[in-house]
């Protein structure tokens, strides 16, 4: 409080009242004295009025006196306030501080005595940016203020924003003297904005970005945001959709999807893995979609999330590959995979109808001599006649597959006695026997089939195609062109391959089982060669056979765990042999079938004796076809090739698109290695069809980081081709038969670091 009003109110007010009061005490007792005389009342009345007035006036100035106090405690405090919120500062008209208040000194951490003469906006060595303050003078100089942010620096050097108003100070002829200025701290605010625009501009980049076509849309099914891919999948050429509907920018939505959208927007999530669309220029395309809605804050739906995704190209590969792995690529018919799968879903149809199932194979008679003497493009026309006449004859009512060579199967269901089965085999069979016109020669088609009837005759698919097989054996014994049913006497057969199997077990023990060798050539001359281990049977009557010859003893799982013994055995100790001489050679490669994984312990064996024999894993190369996939032991299949391959041996999927491998076998297990089927190898240089295979075979085996050797080759021409198209490796007659060890022996050299590559052309040269 000032001095002056302090005086007034403490001092001066009540002294005055004090005089005030004794002037009229006095008055009133001199009218008394005098008797009320009238020269004396006339005075004494003047003199009360000046004391009337007096005593108004003091009254008076005591209530503004009140009233100016009251003003400046109120004017204290809005001071109080305004150091206490607000930096509040002086500004000459060179930009240079007068002054400043205490909340501005801390926050910029300088003394009153350092503040003084900073530049607006900064020090010398911390400019800012001049922009925001050269608006600001160009405002002032005209008289107007002017508000908005600039940014300071402290003491430390750090920056520091001000939101502030500017006022300017005018003299008494108009001219400007100063600047007065009134802001608040909004550094923590502009950065907040700062990192919300930073992650604003992250999601815009992600939304946009994103490797997927996503749109956003509001409950009017106008674009919120979408990311580029939305416009490359559907072939748009704006650059943003944003605020536009959907339905005008697709017009040719059908209702259906109108209607799920309405859905969707009422809180349902609808999606498909699959679904075809058409395109309003007639094209075609294939999308997996999921369309959700999305939220607002306060729960309520704000509109629909679409995600999409084109599989078009996807679909077309995998139905590429569908057909390479389980169609037959000269007639179009199932494979012989396919056909297993179809066979013991119809197996279930048939139990769940109570109806009867037959599995018929048919087979064209006299085959081998239409290829002999009509050549191969004649006889694959007459394959493909034939799968015409068996779908034509059956249409729907069967399942048709082609097996193998000259070999069909049919599945005939949906019957509930022998006759009728028995009645559509002859209509079949009359279908078959008409003539067939190939390469310019008519022919009579002469076809045998054998039939089995399921749940009579067996209830494993494996037995009755057995049965089948068994049965056409017995129609083509009757001279060709009948048909032949599987009948209990049939068993004789299988009893004489119970007296082959015990064969067989006494030929382990004299030895008659031996390994030949045939070489794989890598493609890389300066690699060195690896070997195939192919089983021969040393028989004292029968001579020396191969596999082919007695593939009906591999059928009895004991038996054939006991020769596969016996090949690991032979294997590694020729292996062995070759390391202590110091030959140069890559991997052996072993066949296994479904026996040596039977008894759950195959791993365990193999590397117990490749311990014993002190071979490296990585010689050794396990070759497995499809067969030791099916069946109940997949699993155990699947833990030891697992073991193994951790263990460092390969493991190699045999005889590769002939309908034996599948792609998600590939996937299922440590698949390292396919080998292409001599089947595709053999013809490829005249067939098409088998060309494209064997590339795409190629192709999914790097695609999948995978190695390949091709099977059968047998000219150099068929080598050169293989090469050219990045085969890891061949085997064949081109490069040598089947040899003993001992006549492979002499043309591997010494591991020397030199390629081995001549020393097998010259076994090549010396006879196959």
């Amino acid at each position: 409080m000032d001095a002056p009003i302090a005086l007034v109110r403490g001092h001066f007010v009540p002294g005055l009242i004090v005089a005030l009061a004794a002037l009229a005490a006095f008055n009133l007792a001199l009218l008394i004295a005098t008797d009320f005389q009238s020269s004396v009342v006339a005075v004494s009345l003047v003199a009360m009025a000046s004391v009337f007035v007096g005593a108004v006036s003091v009254a008076i100035a005591g209530k503004e006196t009140v009233r100016a106090a009251r003003f400046e405690d109120e004017a204290n405090s809005y001071r109080r306030l305004l150091d206490e919120h607000f930096l509040v500062s002086k500004i000459d008209l060179s930009g240079r501080f007068c002054d400043a208040n205490q909340n501005l000194l801390n926050r910029s951490g300088y003394s009153s005595d350092e503040f003084s003469g900073r530049t607006l906006g900064g020090s010398a060595s911390k400019p800012c940016p001049a922009d925001p303050l050269s608006e600001m003078w160009e405002t002032v100089r005209l008289g107007r203020t002017w508000s908005g942010e600039y940014c300071d620096h402290a003491k430390d050097g750090a920056p520091f924003w001000v939101k502030a108003v500017f006022v300017p100070w005018r003299n008494a002829q108009g001219e400007l003297e100063c600047l007065s200025t009134i802001g608040f701290d909004v550094t923590e605010q502009r950065g907040a904005e700062q990192e919300l625009k930073r992650t604003h501009a992250r999601l815009e980049a992600f939304i946009k970005h994103v490797p997927a076509a996503v749109a956003m849309f509001d409950t009017e099914m106008r674009y919120v945001a979408h990311t580029d891919h939305w416009l490359h999948d559907y072939g748009l050429k704006e650059k943003s959709l944003v605020g536009r509907c959907h339905y005008d920018v697709f017009p040719e939505i059908p209702q259906c999807w109108k209607d799920k959208h309405r859905r969707i927007l009422a809180g349902a999530t609808e999606s498909c893995e699959e679904e075809r669309f058409q395109r309003a220029d007639g094209s075609e395309n294939i999308l997996r979609w999921e369309v959700r809605p999305w939220y607002l804050p306060d729960q309520s739906v704000g509109g629909l999330i679409m995600l999409t995704e084109e599989i078009t190209e996807r679909k077309v590969m995998q139905d590429d590959l569908w057909k390479l792995v389980k169609l037959d690529s000269l007639t179009g018919l199932p494979n012989r995979l396919l056909f297993g799968e179809t066979l013991r879903d119809a197996i279930r149809t048939a139990d769940a109808n109570g109806d009867l199932l037959a599995v018929t194979l048919v087979d064209i008679d006299n085959f081998k001599e239409i290829n002999d003497t009509l050549g191969h493009d004649a006889g694959d026309e007459l394959l493909k006649i034939v799968a015409n006449r068996l779908e034509t004859a059956l249409g729907s009512t069967a399942s048709i597959a082609r097996l193998g060579g000259d070999e069909f199967a049919v599945l005939i269901g949906g019957h509930r006695e022998i006759d009728e089965i028995e009645m559509t085999l002859a209509r079949l069979k009359r279908a078959l026997s008409d003539p067939v016109k190939i390469a310019g020669v008519m022919r009579f088609c002469s076809t045998s089939l054998g039939f089995t009837v399921y749940p009579d005759d067996a209830a494993e698919p494996g037995d009755l195609l057995k049965n089948a097989d068994l049965a056409l054996y017995r129609a083509k014994n009757a001279g060709r062109g009948h048909i032949g049913q599987f009948t209990p006497d049939l068993r004789a057969a299988i009893n004489r391959r119970v007296e082959m199997q015990e064969d067989a077990l006494e030929a382990l023990q004299r030895g008659d089982f031996v390994l030949f060798y045939q070489p794989i050539m890598p493609a890389d001359p300066s690699e060195p060669p690896s070997f195939e281990a192919l089983l021969r049977w040393q028989h004292p009557m029968h001579g020396l056979l191969a596999p082919g010859a007695f593939e009906e003893v591999l059928d009895e799982p004991r038996v054939a765990a006991a020769i596969g013994v016996r090949v690991i055995d032979l294997a590694l100790e020729q292996v062995a042999a070759w390391q202590a001489e110091g030959f140069a050679f890559g991997r052996v490669a072993v066949n296994v079938t479904s026996a040596d994984f039977a008894f759950r312990c195959f791993a365990s064996h193999l590397k117990s004796r490749l311990d014993h024999y002190g071979v490296a894993p990585e010689r050794i190369c396990i070759e497995v076809t499809e067969h030791v996939f099916l069946g109940s032991g997949t699993q155990h299949v699947s833990d030891a090739l697992q073991r193994l391959a951790d263990l460092g041996v390969e493991i190699a999927l045999d005889d590769f698109g002939t309908g034996y491998a599948s792609l998600s076998h590939i996937k299922a297990y440590p698949i390292g290695r396919l080998k292409i089927d001599r089947s595709f190898v053999s013809d490829m240089e005249d067939n098409k069809d088998s060309l494209s295979i064997v590339q795409a075979i190629v192709q999914l085996a790097q695609s999948l980081g995978l190695s390949t050797t091709a099977e059968g080759v047998e000219k150099e021409a068929q080598a050169i081709l293989l090469r050219s198209m990045g085969c890891a490796s061949l085997q064949g007659y081109h490069f040598s038969r089947p040899r003993p060890a001992a006549e492979l022996a002499r043309f591997l050299k010494k591991d020397t670091g030199e390629e081995t590559a001549e020393g097998l052309l010259s076994l090549a040269a010396s006879g196959r």
